[in-house]
Parts: C-alpha cells; sequence; structure tokens
C-alpha cells in the first residue's frame, strides 16, 4: 500500500510538472512568467516530497518512463515542437542537476521566444553550476539589456572582461537610459574593439543625427551600408542626415531608391513629397536626364550566338508586370505584329526609333516620340527583327522590387520582346535562345572575373535549371523570370568574353537526375552548409545537404547553443575564400524593427503589431524551415524561402534570433544573427570559386554540390 502511495505521488508530480509547462507560452508576458514559476516551485516541492519516498530501482523502472536526454530535445527542436522542446529540455535539466549542456540550450530557446525572465533564470542556474565563467555574468548582462531591465542591467556592472559585445550592449544601456555622451563613447569603444559591426556603427549615427552632427551621422549610416548593403534600416536616417546638410539632390536619389528597395514605407512616401513641394526642380532635373539619356542611348549591336540542336526551344523571359507605360529603343529596322478582331496586324519601323508601349483598357498601344500611334492590339505586341544582331533597349526598368537590390536601369535585350495586356497592366517578355540568355546569365549571376572552372560550373547548373523551368509561369506567358526568383539576368549589358567562353565550353551539358533535367539550385554563399530542397519549398528534386568540403559533415543536428556560437564564428571554408566572398553575406546580423514585420506581414494577414518569432523546425544545415509570427490579434505561419521577405529581407533563414523589448515591454527589434546569402540549395557559388582557386574543375565541384545527378553531354553520359 505505502509503495504504491509512494508511486501514484511521484507520477502525480511529475504530471503537475508536465502539465505547467505544456502550458506555457513563449509568448508570455512577464506577470505570467512570474505565474509560472510559482507554479513550478509548488510542483518542485511535490516533486521533491517524491523523491523522498521514491521507491527501488526494480519498481521505478514499471512507472518511469525512459530517460530523456538534450539530443532528444534538440531532435524535437529541429522537427518543429518548439514547446515541447523547451519542456523536455526542463526535465532533463531537473534530472541532471549537475550537467550545463541542458541550461545552455535553454538559454537560447527562451531568449528566442522573448521569454526573458525564464532566460535569466536558466543563466542563473548555469551560474551556480560554473562560478569562475565570467561570460555568463555578460550573457546575464545582454539578456537584461535586451528585456529593458536597465537598472539590474547596471548592477552587474563592471563586468569581468570588456568585449566588443559587451562595450555594445553597454552603449545601447546608456543609449536607453539618456546618457547620450556615454553611450556614443561605448559604441566608439566598440568599434575600436571590432571594427566591422554595422548595428554599432548604426546607434552611433543615431546618436550624433539627434545631436546634430549630420556629418558624423552621415559617415555611420555610409560605413553600415558599406559594411552590409542588406541593412536598409539606415536608408532613411541617412536621407535625413543628407537632408540636414541641404544635400537635397543626393537626398532625394536616395530616396526614391530607398522606396523600391522597402515597399509600403509611408515615410518614405512622405519625405519624397515634402522634397517635391519644396523643390520642384528635382523632379525636373530627373525627367530632362531621362530625357536626354533615350534620345542618345544607342542599343548595341551584338555577335549572333548559335543555338544547341538539342535545346533548340527558345526561351521566355518574364521581365517585368503590372507596368503602365514604359519606353524603348529599336536597334534594328523591325517589325511590330498584334491582334485586332482575331485578325493580325503588323507595323515596320527603322532602327533607333524611340517607342512607347502603353497599357490599355481594350490592350496595348505603340506610340512614336511624337506621340502618334503605331499599333494598337487587343493582345499582346510582339516586337522582332530580321537582323540577329540587333538588341532592344528598355528604359528605366525597375527590378528586383522589394528587396535591398533593387534597381531602376537601362538595359538592352537579345531576341524579341513582347508587351502582354493582364488584369494589372502589361507584362515584358523577352524570348530569345537558351544559349544566348545563358550568356547574360552567367555574368550576371557571377563576375566574370571569377575563376575559368567556377564559371563552367555555373554554366551547366544555369542550363540545367532553366531547362528544368521550361514552362514554369506558362500560366502567365513565359518560362522564367528575369529576377533572383529564377536567374539574375540582366540583358547584354553585363555580357563578357569569359562568360560566355565558358558557355560555349560547356555547350551541351546538363546535370539529369531521374531522366530528367535536374532543377539544379544554386545560391550566393551557403555560409558552409547547403540544405535539403524540402525544407526551403517542401518537395524532394534531388538536392541534398552538403557540407563545404572544409566543413565537418553533420550526422546528427546541432544543439541551438552550438548553432548559435557557430553563426557567430567565421569558420574556414571555401565559401569564405577572399576575393570570391562578401563577409557580410558568409556570416551577418540584422536588426529588424518589429514595425517593419508588422507591415510585411500585414500584406498577408492583419495579426496585429508582431509580438514574437518563433522557429518551427530546421534543417540539417540550420536553416529555418517554417516560423511562427504571433501579433496582438492573431498569429501566421510562414514556411520555405518566403520567412527571409517576411522578416523584414533577410540574407538567408540560416539564423538565431532573439527580440529587445522596448516600452511595454513589447518588441522593438529582432535581431537575426546568421550565414550564407540566399536559399542555400544547391551549389554555392562562392564555394564554386573557392574550390576552383584551389584547382577543383568544374566537373568536381559539380559533383560535390549535387552528388545525387550525372552530367551529360546531348542526353548521354559526359
Amino acid at each position: 500500500m505505502i509503495r504504491r502511495f509512494r508511486a501514484i505521488l511521484y507520477a502525480g508530480a511529475t504530471a503537475v510538472m508536465y502539465a505547467i509547462r505544456s502550458t506555457r507560452s513563449p509568448k508570455q508576458s512577464t506577470p505570467h512568467s512570474f505565474r509560472n514559476s510559482v507554479q513550478s516551485l509548488v510542483a518542485l516541492a511535490l516533486l521533491a516530497l517524491a523523491s523522498c519516498a521514491v521507491p527501488p530501482a526494480a519498481a521505478r523502472s514499471e512507472i518511469m518512463p525512459p530517460p530523456e536526454s538534450v539530443d532528444d530535445a534538440v531532435t524535437l527542436y529541429y522537427q518543429g515542437d518548439f514547446n515541447a522542446s523547451i519542456d523536455m529540455l526542463e526535465r532533463v535539466a531537473s534530472a541532471k542537476q549537475a550537467d550545463p549542456a541542458p541550461l545552455r540550450q535553454l538559454v537560447l530557446l527562451y531568449e528566442e521566444a522573448g521569454d526573458y525572465s525564464q532566460a535569466l533564470g536558466a543563466l542563473n542556474r548555469l551560474a551556480a553550476l560554473e562560478p569562475e565563467n565570467g561570460s555568463i555574468d555578460r550573457e546575464r548582462f545582454v539578456a537584461l539589456c535586451l528585456a529593458g531591465r536597465y537598472h539590474l542591467a547596471e548592477e552587474l556592472l563592471p563586468l569581468p572582461k570588456a568585449t566588443a559585445r559587451s562595450d555594445f550592449y553597454r552603449g545601447l544601456l546608456s543609449m536607453r537610459q539618456n546618457r547620450p555622451s556615454e553611450a556614443a563613447a561605448l559604441f566608439r569603444e566598440s568599434l575600436s574593439i571590432k571594427s566591422r559591426d554595422p548595428a554599432a556603427l548604426y546607434f552611433l549615427g543615431q546618436l550624433l543625427l539627434s545631436k546634430g552632427d549630420y556629418a558624423g551621422a552621415e559617415k555611420s549610416f555610409q560605413t553600415v551600408l558599406r559594411q552590409d548593403a542588406d541593412l536598409t534600416i539606415a536608408l532613411t536616417p541617412l536621407a535625413e542626415s543628407l537632408l540636414a546638410q541641404d544635400r537635397f539632390r543626393e537626398a532625394y536619389s536616395l530616396l526614391q531608391r530607398a522606396r523600391n528597395m522597402l515597399l509600403d514605407h509611408s515615410e518614405i512616401d512622405s519625405m519624397i513629397v515634402e522634397l517635391d513641394k519644396k523643390h520642384p526642380e528635382l523632379a525636373r532635373e530627373k525627367q530632362q536626364s531621362i530625357a536626354v539619356r533615350q534620345r542618345t542611348a544607342l542599343p548595341p549591336r551584338v555577335t549572333p550566338i548559335a543555338e544547341t540542336t538539342a535545346h533548340a526551344t527558345p526561351i521566355r523571359v518574364g521581365l517585368a508586370g503590372e507596368l503602365q507605360s514604359v519606353t524603348i529603343k529599336t536597334g534594328g529596322d523591325f517589325r511590330l505584329t498584334g491582334t485586332v478582331s482575331g485578325d493580325t496586324v503588323t507595323a515596320d519601323g527603322k532602327e533607333h526609333e524611340l517607342l512607347t508601349a502603353r497599357f490599355e483598357p481594350e490592350g496595348i498601344s505603340i506610340s512614336d516620340g511624337s506621340g502618334n500611334i503605331v499599333l494598337s492590339s487587343e493582345g499582346r505586341i510582339t516586337l522582332s527583327y530580321q537582323e540577329p544582331g540587333a538588341t532592344t533597349m528598355i528604359f528605366d526598368l525597375l527590378t528586383e522590387k522589394g528587396s535591398f537590390y533593387a534597381s531602376t536601369e537601362d538595359r538592352a535585350y537579345r531576341g524579341s520582346i513582347s508587351f502582354a495586356p493582364e488584369d494589372a497592366g502589361m507584362t515584358i517578355v523577352n524570348t530569345l535562345p537558351l544559349e544566348a540568355y545563358l550568356c547574360s546569365v552567367l555574368p550576371s549571376e557571377m563576375p566574370a572575373s571569377w575563376p575559368e572552372e567556377a564559371l563552367k560550373a555555373q554554366a551547366v547548373a544555369a542550363r540545367s535549371y532553366t531547362l528544368a523551368s521550361m514552362g514554369r509561369f506558362a500560366a502567365r506567358g513565359y518560362d522564367v523570370r528575369g529576377s533572383v526568383t529564377s536567374a539574375s539576368y540582366r540583358g547584354v549589358t553585363g555580357e563578357s568574353p569569359r562568360t560566355t567562353a565558358a558557355v560555349e565550353a560547356t555547350r551541351g551539358e546538363t546535370l539529369e537526375y531521374d531522366g530528367k533535367p535536374l532543377l539544379a539550385f544554386y545560391s550566393a554563399n551557403s555560409g558552409g552548409y547547403t540544405e535539403n530542397s524540402s525544407v526551403v519549398w517542401g518537395d524532394s528534386s534531388g538536392m541534398e545537404a552538403v557540407p563545404d568540403i572544409e566543413v565537418t559533415h553533420r550526422s546528427r543536428y546541432l544543439a541551438p547553443a552550438a548553432l548559435a556560437e557557430w553563426l557567430a564564428s567565421d569558420p574556414r571554408s571555401y565559401s569564405a575564400v577572399s576575393p570570391y566572398y562578401s563577409p557580410s553575406a558568409y556570416r551577418w546580423q540584422k536588426w529588424v524593427p518589429a514595425g517593419e514585420i508588422t507591415r510585411r506581414v500585414r500584406r498577408e494577414k492583419d495579426i496585429g503589431e508582431v509580438l514574437s518569432v518563433v522557429s518551427h523546425g530546421r534543417g540539417i544545415s540550420g536553416r529555418v524551415s517554417a516560423v511562427e509570427i504571433e501579433g496582438t490579434r492573431g498569429s501566421v505561419v510562414v514556411k520555405g524561402d518566403r520567412i527571409r521577405s517576411a522578416l523584414g529581407g533577410l540574407r538567408s533563414t540560416l539564423f538565431v534570433s532573439r527580440p529587445m523589448l522596448g516600452p511595454g515591454g513589447k518588441p522593438a527589434y529582432f535581431i537575426f544573427t546568421g550565414g550564407g546569402w540566399g536559399h542555400g540549395v544547391g551549389m554555392d557559388q562562392s564555394g564554386a570559386a573557392g574550390m576552383a582557386a584551389a584547382d577543383y574543375t568544374y566537373r568536381q565541384i559539380l559533383e560535390h554540390y549535387y552528388p545525387l545527378a550525372r552530367l551529360t553531354k546531348n542526353g548521354t553520359d559526359g
């Protein structure tokens, strides 16, 4: 009877503890955390009472669950069960009270959830286990700063050892405590230890801007963008510092670019409207500059590129959509072809004519430089040439809208150009031979100065990807997009003899998987480890995760603390060989205002102000497969590569995150520390260049990044 009572008491206490942990929400505020702490103490007391009456081992094995481990909890975390992972780690920490490993993981997970009360509790338990470890005090200090508990943070000063990171957070503390001079000095001290720190430069710039040191602020924000062009958070204050110095033209140009990069930013729109009112000459000068370019620019003539017989089907590239009008210049004698009432209509013209295509309620119209209608069509209008070396120049073409590499450029294209009407405007489609298309894709995707074997590997990968993508956007009237959604494609402007030679040297060579062209993805930089395509896009297309040759292969998942440490380090790899990589692409940190994420998520669902961002699943590389974004009025789950855009335009999904809380305990910023640039599936372009510089051949590079594919030439083994 006593043994049965003891067993029931122990099992009941365990159940109470599990129930409390299961109801924990990673979004809880401090009062909830306090209540849970009290409940946890009650449950722990019951467990303590039960432990005094634990039955012998033989009897206990009948009622105790099998032992749990940190590895089990990490597996749950990678599989997407965030709360269950925390619950198990807490149980492991309670069962192995002398083991710091579960506590280290708990700190990372609680911080990711923004539950700094629990994170600090885990840090306190760590400090009790490792009283001589000064880094724990620094971590507690940072956690208190991020939690907005500034007075408690100050009680930990002075820290055992100053580092660039601790000086940075001391600067944030002083900034939040309204001690700007002290904060600026600490940010500068941090930068003297670690000069490449865009976050320290950004906050220093904000301080200088508020103090009226506009030249100093400008220098800080310019340096932020030189160190990492992805930190678009610096664009608006940079414009403010220029305006304060009466440099209206520079500010106007910067704001125009920022509006293309940052969508739905009313602040930027308001600044442009105000400048237009006060300085109408800026808009006039811009229009005059456009008119001069359109009058003087001449489309280049190019050497025709023969098509491969095996891949003779032309490719259709969607260059831009939802346009109301666009101006072009012809590069040779041309023909326009359209339809009226089902009949074909045409109009002919000479080279160097300036034409404007317009979207009309009844279709498409083309007018000349005098405004006279040349041709109208109920459907698409296609511009074509008899001379295969003629190109078409398209003026002020906006590409990559909504990303930090958005640009407005004049570009020239081989082949034919079509203007197709759709519901919201017209779409421009460029049709040309595959090999001619690749001659532009190659230097658009990889610098022509890079090693020859890397260029060849890129040519084969791009050819395979394109062939596998044929018809992907058939409903829109094209095969691939002329943006990084498919492949970067800048027309003939970027063509280079070295990249054209790489296309010719690999003519007819493709990668195949399961008897078909491989959808051979590639990205700028993997951060040292590529990812399975199923993690990024939820499918399996013959693309598996592979480590850089210099990076250890992972037979199991990295624990959260180890992943965070890896991303905060600068590990040796072929992905990080100078001059073939950007340090800000290999390892990066991005501070994203909570309001920016709120704006971006609102396009899909209005969840109110964003309160937390929690990962739900990762791949072997550490890339996040899904995130739950919770707001004041609901939540939304974002999956795969769309995560990057939703969270403020991140370079990759290989990141760890935590919020910085502001007034009222709500997040002011989300801090993402990550690695790599792009989706991370398939060939790492920087890694390919690093391997080529180390004398690997293009075949060896392709074998490394596409281990499940076979290289073929014109359909036979290459």
